[in-house]
């Protein structure tokens, strides 16, 4: 194979995973110590998944989907076990590499520091 071929092949190969890199908002987040804060911490999977952990629970009680609305934001769809309360929407904002802040309806409800 020649050196160009070779090396046109690499570069393509570059782009593509670059493509598929995860999103920063992957990954735990926790809460930055505030006398307001809902939310203990929050799970952004690679799969789409997301839970959110309310600051007095061990386990999530809103189980989310999400998807990246921008480079460096995501929506979050969430419900609850009370079916009747409907679907909840958040956003997860990535503000440096390790800080985010969680909005509802523009407000921010906490800021988040990644786990590491």
């Amino acid at each position: 194979m020649s050196r160009k071929v070779f090396s046109a092949l690499l570069a393509l190969g570059a782009i593509f995973l670059t493509g598929c890199s995860g999103h920063p908002a992957a990954g735990k987040w926790v809460a930055e110590e505030h006398e307001d804060a809902m939310f203990s911490s929050i799970s952004v999977d690679f799969d789409g998944k997301a839970a959110i952990y309310p600051i007095d629970k061990q386990l999530p009680t809103r189980n989310c989907y999400w998807q990246a609305s921008s480079a460096d934001s995501i929506n979050i769809q969430c419900g609850t076990a009370k079916q009747e309360e409907g679907k909840i929407f958040y956003s997860l904002e990535v503000t440096d590499s390790s800080l985010a802040d969680l909005k509802q309806d523009g407000k921010v409800l906490g800021k988040f520091r990644r786990k590491s």
